[in-house]
């Protein structure tokens, strides 16, 4: 009985404690901050005294301690599109592989991913965090042509499972696996890669300070610039799908196109998202593609570098028809030989891509 009344005895303290806290809070701020000010004073104490209460009661608070990217508007560049698109715990994954871009540069062995995935694995098997894992992996990968230095293959889910009696825990790290960096084969070490950053960056301001006028003039100089100066490649090489090999060795595959164009939109902050799927060539035959959607008076727009940058055999010269042929096109156009899929990897999430405007766009 004696110990009944002192639970309910603690449990009354709790409760004006966290009367109390609010009611001081009050006090001490009222007359001191702006109302938005007051509101989020206020908030503090309440998570405050929520917390206290939490922990007294064996509920445990996770805070994961990640600043989320606010949703972008159309007028912003489209740095996070693909990111858009994940749930809570995916996001989470995302926003901490990009700040901890610099360990993976670094070649650290584990890099901690929220504790609070720890709760989703107990509720839906740890299984489901290495999904969200890799639909997180797929939208930063896409959204970030920047990164082109870092190996898909090599960047991997570690799970530590922890069982006391009845109780399971997990913990979860980026890691490497058995490979020795994070980094793509044609980069051994942190330095070749901040050599191969600093050759980019020295290409990339050259041309993008002479991008000038409105953005359908930006976009069309970028377009001729990386039309005008990259070998098309037919076959996966070193860097060829990447923003290296198109703006530092000017010879790249689809994708290596795409991801350059995108590169110089996000400089320049023009909406701009990197799209995949399949194209049918002029001879019928079918096969993995890469190619952009842009932004621009109020409708989004296909382009693709790679099939303005034709082959051309013997002296012949590209005609601007051939150049701009997928440059700004609608759905009419787009529909009749190229096909979105949205699956980044295979079995991944099937991401969403805006719709087209129906018809190109002239200028």
């Amino acid at each position: 009985m004696k110990d009944y009344f002192l639970k309910k005895l603690k449990r009354w303290l709790i409760g004006i404690l966290i009367f109390l806290i609010l009611v001081g809070g009050y006090v001490l701020i009222k007359y001191n901050q702006s109302p938005q000010g007051f509101a989020d004073e206020i908030n503090n104490w309440y998570n405050k005294a929520v917390s206290m209460s939490n922990e007294y009661y064996g509920t445990k608070t996770i805070q994961d301690n990640i600043e989320l990217p606010e949703k972008e508007l159309l007028t912003e560049a489209q740095k996070y599109y693909y990111y858009q698109q994940l749930n809570e715990p995916a996001k989470k994954i995302y926003v901490t592989i990009e700040n901890n871009v610099d360990k993976m540069l670094n070649g650290e062995e584990s890099i901690d991913l929220p504790p609070s995935l720890n709760e989703l694995a107990k509720k839906e098997g740890k299984e489901t965090v290495a999904k969200e894992f890799q639909n997180a992996w797929d939208a930063f990968i896409t959204d970030k042509s920047e990164y082109f230095y870092l190996d898909s293959s090599k960047v991997c889910l570690v799970t530590k499972i922890t069982t006391r009696g009845n109780s399971t825990e997990y913990q979860f790290a980026i890691g490497k696996g058995d490979n020795k960096t994070y980094l793509i084969d044609e980069f051994k070490s942190k330095e070749d890669v901040e050599r191969a950053i600093k050759q980019i960056n020295i290409e990339a301001e050259d041309i993008i300070k002479n991008a000038s006028g409105n953005n359908y003039n930006k976009m069309r100089y970028i377009h001729d610039k990386i039309v005008d100066n990259t070998k098309y490649e037919t076959e996966k090489t070193a860097h060829t799908a990447n923003i290296y090999g198109c703006i530092v060795n000017k010879r790249a595959i689809c994708e290596g196109y795409a991801r350059t164009f995108k590169y110089y939109m996000d400089k320049l902050d023009i909406p701009c998202i990197l799209v995949s799927g399949e194209a049918v060539d002029e001879k019928g035959n079918s096969e993995r593609h890469a190619w952009n959607y842009v932004y621009i008076n109020n409708n989004w727009y296909a382009i693709d570098t790679t099939w303005d940058d034709p082959i051309i055999i013997g002296n012949g010269i590209i005609t601007d028809k051939m150049k701009y042929k997928y440059f700004l096109k609608g759905s009419d156009t787009m529909k009749k030989d190229h096909t979105t899929s949205g699956q980044i990897t295979e079995n991944g999430k099937i991401f969403e891509y805006p719709e087209l405007a129906k018809e190109d766009l002239i200028e």
